[in-house]
């Protein structure tokens, strides 16, 4: 190989790597993108009497900068803080709809009226006291059915979030199959491509925003994913997800996880099994904190 093919050659390859450095410039802010570095080997020398005379460099592989295991952490970790953050979102939508303190809280209302109550035993012939205690008692009546009122409005709304994140499962779990069918016919070239797999990654750390979920490496290049033990993506095949009323106990208003397997029937998840995700702290609200503050 002449100086001249080798120089060529040598800017060539530069120039890959001038573009991975554009590149890596260009998503600095792309949610998911994995920074990307070149690895150059140099060519085999070329045997002659003399010996063996390098033929230059080529680029080897472009190489994702990021580690599963820290990725799978993190994602983890995100899982259990949405769930935290969602069941505490509506923890204060109680407190401060349903029990806030002050002069205008339902605490305040049923005050008066004991109080107001305890007037009428000490002076029982009292007519003012007696109206008092009607207006009192009347004034509670109505904080109660307003308070009422909001627990339907915040149970309304936790439905609703379940509805629209059972939805969002199921459009993320589709797009994972996808990516995987994808990445599986591109690793055939023997080389890994980093925009999928940066793709699927960012899929699944927004999967584990609604429910936790754990991955599976495959030989072909494949992810599986499960929610608790129920497998949602197995290769280019994903199940769903479904919000229902308990199976076991019909008309308590208890609402629960289902899974549904390609061509299978649906199948209760166990809230404990989700673990994280802003469905699994919706779930504990509507099902224990919503019944509690009922009662």
């Amino acid at each position: 190989m002449s100086l001249f093919n080798i120089g060529v050659r040598a800017l060539q390859t530069n120039q890959v790597v001038l573009q991975t450095t554009g590149n890596n410039i260009a998503n600095v802010n792309t949610p998911g993108y994995s920074r990307q570095t070149v690895a150059l080997q140099n060519l085999p020398g070329q045997f002659t009497g003399s010996g063996f005379i390098g033929q230059g460099v080529q680029v080897q592989a472009i190489v994702r900068n990021q580690s599963d295991m820290l990725t799978r952490q993190a994602t983890a970790a995100a899982a259990v803080s949405a769930a935290d953050a969602a069941r505490l979102q509506n923890l204060q939508r109680l407190q401060d709809n349903v029990f806030s303190g002050g002069d205008n809280g339902l605490g305040a209302a049923i005050n008066d009226m004991m109080n107001a109550l305890s007037d009428v035993v000490s002076a029982p012939t009292d007519l003012a006291a007696r109206t008092v205690a009607l207006t009192r008692m009347d004034g509670t009546a109505t904080s109660m059915r307003s308070a009422s009122d909001q627990l339907d409005q915040i149970a309304a709304s936790v439905q609703s979030d379940l509805d629209t994140g059972v939805k969002a499962v199921n459009d993320l779990a589709s797009q994972i199959a996808r990516l995987n069918e994808q990445i599986v016919r591109a690793q055939g070239s023997g080389k890994a491509p980093n925009d999928l797999l940066d793709q699927r990654d960012q899929a699944i750390r927004n999967l584990n925003q609604y429910v936790q979920t754990t991955q599976v490496p495959a030989d072909d290049g494949s992810l599986s994913v499960f929610v608790g033990n129920q497998p949602l993506v197995l290769s280019n095949t994903a199940a769903t997800l479904s919000v229902g009323d308990a199976p076991d106990f019909p008309g308590s208003g208890q609402r629960k996880l289902f899974f549904t397997a390609a061509g299978g029937t649906a199948q209760v998840l166990d809230e404990q099994a989700i673990g994280g995700g802003s469905m699994a702290g919706q779930l504990k609200f509507y099902n224990n904190d919503l019944e509690d503050a009922r009662n």
